[in-house]
């Protein structure tokens, strides 16, 4: 009887959730001096089923991508490239950034146009840069950086590195992003972490190692592009923390789509680990 009664008490649930429509994500960039490269894919639903098998279903490599500026325009053209997901890249082969011009990618694939512009600011450069460890640690460290900030007018900035032989393309520092409001006009120092590589791995442990050998990407970015990429890097940190929620938005300057087209103005310097 008690089987019985328990039985007619359960009620079956069959939730229709509705499954929103794929849309192309966009993740480009073009910087001084260097060729335009985007990266194309799709957005999954929810409860996909993702794993090694299904992941490239989800990389886009049938669009046509156009970069143009005031003066110059090219379809890219797609390669392989490995050090990215999808691995598949669109590349310009002539074009390059130019600081101070404006930048429009324009995707168009299944009828559909996607859209989006940015500049390139100029790029600043860092008055010096090095590698300290930490207090109480033999080994393992932190890149530093001295920055006198321009204080006629409103800087962001983004910092990115590649370990060689350990990361296969730039990856950004922990707090890559910031910009000059608690300290303009003025020579500050600043100290950085490894950021997360991967999402599917987070590293205990962020720090850099003496015997590293670090390209560093230091990058000047418009106020749209610090934007995105601040909400990002929280959005980020919320994620490596269960306890964490963030009801941020990205502010994508993608229309018709979803993503980020951003404009470099960079310097690079190489920082060799030691004690």
């Amino acid at each position: 009887m008690l089987l019985f009664i328990h039985a007619g008490c359960e009620n079956e649930l069959d939730l229709a959730l509705p499954v929103e429509p794929s849309k192309l994500v966009v993740e480009g960039w073009i910087e001084n001096g260097r060729i335009a490269e985007v990266i194309l894919s799709h957005t999954a639903p929810y409860f996909s089923v993702i794993d090694s098998s299904t992941l490239p279903d989800f990389a886009e490599s049938h669009a046509k991508v156009t970069v143009s500026s005031s003066y110059e325009s090219e379809i890219l053209t797609l390669k392989p490239n490995t050090a990215y997901f999808p691995p598949l890249v669109y590349r310009s082969v002539e074009m390059t950034g130019e600081s101070g011009l404006s930048y429009a990618v324009e995707v168009v694939l299944s009828g559909d146009t996607i859209t989006a512009t940015t500049t390139i600011p100029d790029p600043v450069s860092l008055d010096s840069i090095w590698f300290s460890t930490d207090q109480g640690e033999d080994t393992k460290g932190r890149i530093w950086i001295r920055l006198t900030d321009d204080g006629s007018e409103e800087n962001y900035y983004r910092l990115l590195y590649k370990r060689k032989g350990k990361d296969s393309t730039y990856v950004a520092v922990n707090l890559s992003t910031f910009s000059d409001a608690m300290f303009n006009g003025e020579t500050v120092e600043l100290g950085f972490l490894r950021g997360y590589s991967s999402m599917i791995a987070l590293e205990d442990e962020n720090f850099f190692e003496t015997g590293d050998t670090i390209s560093v990407k230091f990058c000047t970015i418009d106020r749209e592009q610090f934007t995105f990429w601040s909400v990002y890097q929280n959005q980020v940190i919320a994620a490596a923390n269960p306890l964490a929620t963030s009801n941020n938005q990205l502010k994508s300057n993608i229309r018709g789509g979803l993503g980020i087209w951003t404009g470099y103005g960079t310097t690079y310097y190489l920082v060799y680990a030691k004690k």
